[in-house]
């Protein structure tokens, strides 16, 4: 800030007689207030400009559809590309799960047993269906005690283990009730097991809590005691062609920012794709934005305007100008100026001012069907430039006219400082006699007068000592001297 009074374009302005518009003006002031507008403007076209390219904007103007939504969903996200995936699915991924082979007539009266269960997760080694070789823990495990547990205790301390597995109460069709064990999670390697330490001494028969046992490498009914009710299972499908499998059903990449959710077997046509609908909206956003501050900084630089002779918003309407008609970097696409998408720059009437944008929709709709991504790119981009240039003037760390506000703010407080301490007539007497002899009664003095009198006092004592001592001291501080009362003397800020 220390360059800035030196430098600024608009100190000359603020210094010259002629800028005032009209007599009795302060330049500083009437400069302050429009630049001070002028800021407000640019920072609603910064907000306008930024919710265009914000991600949910982008990810708004792109569209994906299922042309069967019961197989399959779409999803897309900022960055998502055009393409058409023909999806075929086969199998849907499923959790680990199995029920008890014993019905209870209610859930929290009778006992199963008592002991304790050691659950682990992790994958087996099939061989069958239900038969493995081996188990493979990969998860976490936890061992629960059991104290006389019922479907409803033994329910509630599984689910709270935090090893990953879902217990609930099923009625069957008779009206009595079984326990169902799950996995919390899909995939043909999410298995669990049950490891049973069974008061009664035997951990694998049909008695008490070994009832709950299942371990599939074990045989049915003598440590496999659970009837497994589904297995654990990847999705599998066909993408254009080439297969896939997933532990679950959802998120399942297609490219990059498309993603898909499967929901049954079938078929199903995906197609991503932006949106024109979307699009048009964000450039006629671009349009309002750019005439609205258009509207604002023209109303200032008209003849008579706050800022009619600033060279900063002179300037800016130049910069927007150009702006508006520049070519932009946009990858491979043909598409680098805004006019090639509809929007058209229109020139000011007036040398100086800033132009406006028009949105020619049928402009933008033949664009779109030779580039939609293009269009989309160059939108954003324009976007984004015009933002980086209204920043240049409205940053508040090193914008030209926060720096410019600043200055005049600092120029304007020293000058109220230089006015208020400029005396008035008769303030300040010219001297020591004027203060103290025309005085009658108690009089008021201001804090500038008792700075002159101090002044004056050390000024003439080095000449006449003994007559500054005597006009204070008669006149000044209320004690006698040749026969006379003194006055009175009271101060006042």
């Amino acid at each position: 800030m220390s360059g800035l009074l030196g430098s600024s374009p608009i100190v000359p302005l603020i210094r010259s007689s002629n800028s005032s518009p009209s007599a009795g003006t302060d330049p500083n002031v009437v400069l302050i207030s429009g630049l001070g507008q002028l800021l407000s403007s640019l920072n609603i076209f910064q907000d306008s400009l930024q919710q265009i390219y914000s991600p949910y904007a982008v990810n708004n103007s792109i569209s994906g559809s299922s042309s069967n939504p019961s197989v399959a969903s779409v999803s897309t996200a900022a960055g998502a590309q055009n393409g058409n995936y023909s999806i075929s699915v086969s199998q849907l991924a499923q959790a680990h799960s199995a029920v008890t082979a014993f019905t209870l007539p209610d859930t929290s009266s009778t006992a199963v047993g008592s002991g304790s269960l050691t659950i682990k997760t992790g994958s087996y080694a099939y061989t069958s269906s239900t038969s493995a070789s081996s188990f493979t823990p990969s998860g976490s495990s936890a061992t629960l005690s059991i104290s006389n547990g019922t479907l409803s205790s033994i329910a509630t301390a599984i689910n709270g283990s935090g090893v990953g597995m879902v217990a609930n109460i099923v009625q069957n069709a008779s009206g009595n009730y079984q326990l169902q064990i799950s996995a919390a999670q899909t995939g043909a390697s999410n298995n669990f097991q049950i490891l049973v330490s069974d008061n009664d001494g035997n951990n694998t028969d049909q008695n008490g809590l070994s009832r709950l046992a299942f371990d599939q490498t074990q045989a049915v009914g003598s440590g496999q005691n659970l009837t497994q009710t589904q297995a654990a299972q990847n999705a599998n499908y066909l993408i254009n062609g080439a297969s896939g499998s997933n532990a679950g059903n959802s998120g399942i990449s297609l490219g990059a920012s498309v993603s898909m959710d499967l929901l049954s077997t079938g078929s199903t046509n995906i197609s991503v794709k932006l949106d024109l609908n979307g699009l048009n909206g964000q450039a006629q956003s671009l349009a309002d934005a750019f005439n609205t501050l258009q509207g604002s900084l023209n109303a200032l630089l008209v003849s008579g305007g706050l800022l009619s002779r600033d060279p900063i918003a002179k300037q800016l309407a130049n910069s927007m100008n150009q702006q508006a008609g520049a070519s932009y970097s946009n990858g491979s696409s043909l598409l680098v100026k805004l006019n090639q998408i509809g929007l058209n720059f229109q020139y000011p009437q007036q040398f100086g001012q800033m132009g406006s944008l028009s949105l020619s929709n049928n402009s933008l709709q033949s664009a779109y069907s030779g580039d939609s991504q293009g269009v989309a790119n160059l939108l954003y981009t324009a976007a984004r430039a015009l933002n980086w240039l209204a920043n240049s003037y409205a940053s508040y760390g090193n914008g030209t006219i926060p720096q410019t506000l600043t200055a005049l703010q600092k120029m304007q407080f020293s000058l109220q400082l230089r006015q208020s301490a400029t005396p008035t007539s008769n303030t300040v007497p010219a001297n020591l006699a004027s203060l103290t002899g025309n005085q009658s009664g108690t009089i008021q003095l201001s804090a500038q007068q008792i700075s002159a009198l101090s002044l004056y006092a050390m000024v003439y004592s080095l000449g006449a000592p003994y007559a500054v001592n005597s006009q204070i001291l008669n006149n000044g501080l209320g004690l006698s001297g040749n026969g006379n009362s003194g006055n009175g003397i009271s101060t006042y800020a």
